[in-house]
């Protein structure tokens, strides 16, 4: 361990410490943390845009994420186990995600919305904005560590057309084509993609297909009409979560999940004036999940179990941005979400099967005012303030506030204070078993206080602190066995950032991330979430048609439980780094071929207690363009 610190120490000091987005001087304009988009934001923002994406050739969008600072990812083995992420240590519930700025998490899943990152196929993806701290003040329920915003891609000028096939060991494969252009006042996207990630780990697999439609159009200038479709299926089987894995799991059963999500969106902005730009919005997100567990032997705490799942979402959302000169802006928004969940499962415990069923529906309205004032060329100040009503629960308030200024010779100092809620889920207030309908909200407070300094023209370097308090947060109660209000956890950290740019042809960046977890007046400690971690993102132009790209993610120790014993245990993970390597060569603009290695070091580790990580697999892709 000593040995991998002492390099990745080496490495901050030469790569300067990551700033893939240090937003306060970042000139690509923010979708997310606002509720218009921004030149610049006062928040702790990291974006990955589609050159670093494409660079990188991910097999998953978790696996981009780990690049990126205060991002803690949690899987369980290959492929079919879910994966998770949490910001900057808080539950991975509390991560609001987004898709083209869609909410995505499912309240009717056992993770109490947590969203599986597995689903995602990262060649779908065009641009990632992470946004850390309390967003309760823009975003209502569910953003109370932070948001993760993956976009999609958008049209240019002209036709291009893709086609692109991966294949590599373990039965991995992908298809794909696209589609994207523009015709006069019209434009469109077609993006169809299927996957079958194999089985690089015994009893885990999993296979989706994807689907994005868009069509835009502009009737009259000033005018833009945007609608879309997007569409997820797929089935993973993997061995139950805390059973032990292939190494201790008693039986060898696996859990097997089939899965759609659905999303339908209709957008209109204007620009009414030079002053006055208004943009409304509709979309439905629908999310089908039949889930099926052998449970873990000897079935005392975790026994068979079962459950088909719907929930939608039906959201409308209007804002308009006032220009008044051009330091000062508001943004005034209304919301309306309407949410509908329905579970029918079973548990069998010895031999009798009891109904888990629920059935739960809430409406939430909300309403909210954004400011930003730039009352000198080196300040920039951002306010948020938002109302909500959720049906079912007492109305929330929420406040955010942020300063950036620029001190000169190259230094910005940025601070930031928010608050945020999360209503509880369907799950954890419905389910037959465990649920409990008088949950209250759980409740979160950040801040951040943040110093960049761009040394050079070639050098980027930036430190933050941060500070998160959760409160009320929903536990399971062993004596009445129950979810209940209880925990409360504070969360305190480091992130170094870095971009540097030795060579015209090299970029280096890189990031390190300390977090420590305190679990007020309980002994115990939380898992999949390690005091260190940290990467080194190398991308070289080598030549005209040829580049190359190698990251290095170190992962420090961490907490992980099993139940295979028949009662709960922990045990401490070992630290572990991995490092991955993509060549890409491109003759002409025609085609391209890519040769990607995952775990090229070939590193033995768990990323769970008898879940070992895939050894090193080859993949090599083929793309042909139009």
């Amino acid at each position: 361990m000593q040995c991998k610190v002492s390099f990745l120490v080496v490495m901050l000091l030469i790569a300067g410490a990551a700033s893939a987005a240090i937003d306060p001087i970042m000139e690509d304009v923010l979708i997310t943390g606002t509720l218009a988009p921004q030149r610049a934001l006062t928040s702790s923002v990291s974006v990955l845009d589609s050159q670093q994406i494409k660079a990188l050739n991910k097999t998953t969008v978790a696996d981009l994420l780990r690049t990126l600072p205060g991002l803690l990812v949690e899987e369980q083995g290959g492929p079919g186990g879910l994966t998770a992420v949490s910001i900057r240590g808080g539950e991975s519930n509390f991560t609001l995600v987004l898709l083209d700025g869609i909410e995505v998490n499912d309240p009717t899943n056992f993770r109490g919305g947590g969203f599986d990152f597995a689903n995602l196929n990262p060649n779908m993806v065009d641009r990632i904005e992470v946004v850390r701290g309390a967003q309760s003040a823009i975003y209502g329920s569910d953003a109370v560590a932070g948001v993760i915003n993956i976009i999609t891609r958008k049209p240019t000028q002209g036709h291009n057309q893709d086609v692109y096939v991966e294949l590599g060991e373990h039965d991995y494969s992908e298809v794909g084509l696209s589609a994207l252009g523009s015709l006069g006042d019209v434009n469109y996207t077609v993006e169809l993609a299927a996957r079958d990630d194999g089985k690089p780990v015994p009893g885990s697999s999993r296979e989706n297909n994807s689907a994005n439609l868009r069509i835009g159009w502009q009737p009259v200038i000033g005018h833009d009409v945007n609608l879309g479709y997007r569409y997820i299926d797929g089935d993973r089987t993997s061995y139950p979560e805390q059973s032990g894995g292939p190494q201790y799991a008693l039986a060898d059963e696996q859990d097997k999940s089939d899965y759609t999500q659905k999303i339908v969106y209709l957008g209109w902005a204007a620009q009414i004036s030079s002053a006055w730009r208004s943009a409304l919005t509709a979309n439905r997100f629908e999310a089908k999940d039949r889930y099926q567990s052998p449970g873990i032997p000897p079935y005392v705490e975790v026994p068979l179990n079962s459950a088909d799942t719907d929930f939608l979402r039906d959201q409308m959302q209007w804002v308009n941005s006032l220009q008044f000169a051009q330091a000062y802006s508001v943004n005034v928004g209304a919301d309306y979400r309407r949410e509908d969940g329905h579970s029918e499962g079973v548990i069998e415990y010895f031999g009798n099967q009891i109904p888990t069923d629920f059935d739960l529906d809430r409406n939430t309205f909300g309403v909210s005012v954004g400011i930003t004032a730039s009352p000198a060329d080196a300040l920039l100040l951002q306010g948020s303030v938002r109302y909500d009503s959720p049906e079912h629960f007492n109305s929330e308030t929420s406040f955010q506030a942020g300063a950036q200024y620029a001190a000169g010779s190259g230094v910005v100092v940025a601070v930031n204070w928010g608050e945020a809620y999360k209503l509880p889920s369907f799950f954890a207030l419905g389910h037959a078993l465990v649920g409990n309908p008088d949950l209250k909200p759980e409740q979160g407070e950040s801040w951040d206080l943040g110093v960049i300094w761009e040394a050079s023209d070639t050098l980027r370097l930036a430190a933050t602190v941060f500070h998160n308090d959760f409160r009320d947060l929903v536990d399971f109660d062993d004596e009445t066995f129950r979810n209940v209000n209880r925990s409360s956890v504070q969360t305190r950290g480091l992130e170094l950032q870095g971009d540097w740019l030795p060579l015209t042809a090299l970029t280096l960046r890189s990031q390190a991330t300390y977090t420590d977890i305190d679990v007020k007046n309980e002994d115990t400690v939380l898992t999949g979430r390690p005091e260190w971690t940290a990467s080194v993102v190398a991308q070289w132009h080598i030549t005209e048609q040829l580049n190359a790209a190698l990251d290095y993610v170190y992962t420090g120790q961490q907490w992980a439980a099993s139940r295979h014993t028949g009662a709960e245990l922990t045990e401490e993970l070992r630290d572990f780094g991995r490092l991955d390597w993509v060549l890409r060569w491109q003759p002409d603009s025609t085609w391209q071929v890519e040769l990607s290695a995952g775990n090229l070091l070939n590193e033995s580790y768990e990323t769970a207690v008898g879940f070992n990580a895939p050894q090193r697999e080859f993949r090599v892709g083929v793309i042909l363009s139009h």
